[in-house]
């Protein structure tokens, strides 16, 4: 089951849910800064979830006037299937971001200004993230649950230690004769 899959499996087993409140939840939440679904695929995502056994849909009335909307919400299969996807992902680290990897093995490419260009943006977009980050609810207002406010807690820890990273190899780079 994919991640996206998980997420979309998680709301629902809160209780059920349409679509739109999924989407709600998932900007809500911050979700967006730590999985890949898009708006667009939320219901592609809710239906294979129908398909595979793990959530059912029903019809029920829209609040006020409009149509019915389709509810989803989880089956006991489904609430295995997140709990084995949960465990999972706690106990199995995935280290590394891919795309950030490839363009290092890549990064004589762009030369030494290029090069610094690339690694002097990726600092600063961190940095705004972290800032970004640092100022959530979940860290500024007191009752959030503890697994709530660990995640973002977590999250800082990352980027802190990529910007320490990113600034003692934006360092280096600039420093090595061979990337003149």
């Amino acid at each position: 089951m994919t991640n996206s899959e998980l997420l979309l499996l998680s709301l629902i087993a809160e209780k059920p849910r349409h679509g739109y409140e999924i989407e709600a939840i998932i900007e809500e939440r911050g979700m967006r800064k730590w999985t890949d679904i898009a708006f667009s695929s939320i219901y592609a995502g809710l239906n294979r979830l129908v398909a595979q056994g793990c959530a059912s849909a029903a019809s029920a009335p829209a609040a006020g006037r409009g149509p019915d909307r389709k509810v989803f919400s989880a089956t006991p299969a489904g609430l295995d299937a997140l709990r084995a996807g949960v465990e999972r992902s706690i106990r199995e680290p995935a280290l590394g971001d891919q795309s950030f990897l490839f363009g290092l093995s890549c990064l004589p490419l762009l030369g030494r200004d290029g090069g610094l260009s690339a690694l002097q943006a990726r600092w600063q977009a961190l940095q705004q993230e972290y800032d970004t980050l640092s100022r959530h609810p979940a860290l500024t207002v007191p009752g959030f649950p503890a697994h709530v406010t660990s995640m973002f807690t977590y999250s800082l820890s990352i980027i802190r230690a990529n910007l320490d990273w990113l600034e003692d190899f934006i360092e280096r780079f600039e420093g090595d004769p061979k990337n003149g």
